[in-house]
């Protein structure tokens, strides 16, 4: 791949010839046209198709968290582009083509500041499900000030609700309105990212919540 910086003519999109113009993260590069395949895929490259059509149907709508939450890790990308290859990686059980996503290793954030001890969820009413756990400020990195980030899954509506700068983590608990998630049960995370947003911890998976 080429990398056009005000060439003769300057950056161009579309295909000319055996090549094509776009942009990556706002830089214009030049690529060759991809050739026609000619011969059948494999199973492992058909089960990969699989997670990655899977995965981008399950992630997509947490883009905006993920780019928030996988941000000090992503370099010249989003956080959502970062975090789609870590989870289609570790994230499947099964084989093909019985392949599912397994939610208790999916990472809704990443990264080396201390998680907390004794995660929870409950749902406490109706609409409202209840994230708790242990303070554990000065913990390593671990300050008072860490803000927390709660997210809830309905795998029967396929359908998400989270929250960014849910409590501080010296709260010790906050809530997360799910009044519009129905279903037979749902599936929660929790996870830190400090004051500045220089920081997160790997997400913790608190489990499935039935309705």
């Amino acid at each position: 791949m080429g990398k056009l910086s005000q060439g003769i003519n300057g950056p161009f999109s579309g295909s000319v010839g055996p090549v094509v113009g776009t942009t990556w993260m706002g830089i214009p590069v030049i690529r060759s046209k991809p050739s026609r395949r000619k011969r059948a895929f494999s199973a492992g490259e058909l089960a990969q198709q699989i997670k990655f059509k899977q995965m981008s149907h399950f992630l997509s709508p947490v883009m905006s968290l993920l780019n928030e939450t996988f941000k000090p890790l992503a370099v010249r990308m989003t956080g959502f582009n970062k975090a789609y290859p870590y989870n289609v990686k570790n994230a499947f059980t099964g084989q093909y083509p019985d392949l599912k996503i397994d939610y208790s290793m999916i990472l809704l954030g990443r990264g080396d500041l201390p998680n907390v001890a004794s995660p929870a969820a409950v749902l406490s009413s109706p609409g409202n499900l209840d994230f708790s756990w242990t303070d554990n400020s000065g913990k390593g990195k671990a300050r008072e000030t860490d803000k927390a980030f709660v997210a809830a899954y309905s795998q029967e509506m396929n359908h998400w609700k989270y929250k960014l700068s849910a409590a501080d983590r010296s709260n010790g608990r906050c809530s997360l309105d799910i009044t519009h998630l129905k279903g037979k049960s749902l599936h929660g995370w929790l996870g830190f990212i400090s004051a500045d947003g220089k920081e997160v911890t790997d997400s913790i998976y608190t489990g499935i919540v039935h309705l």
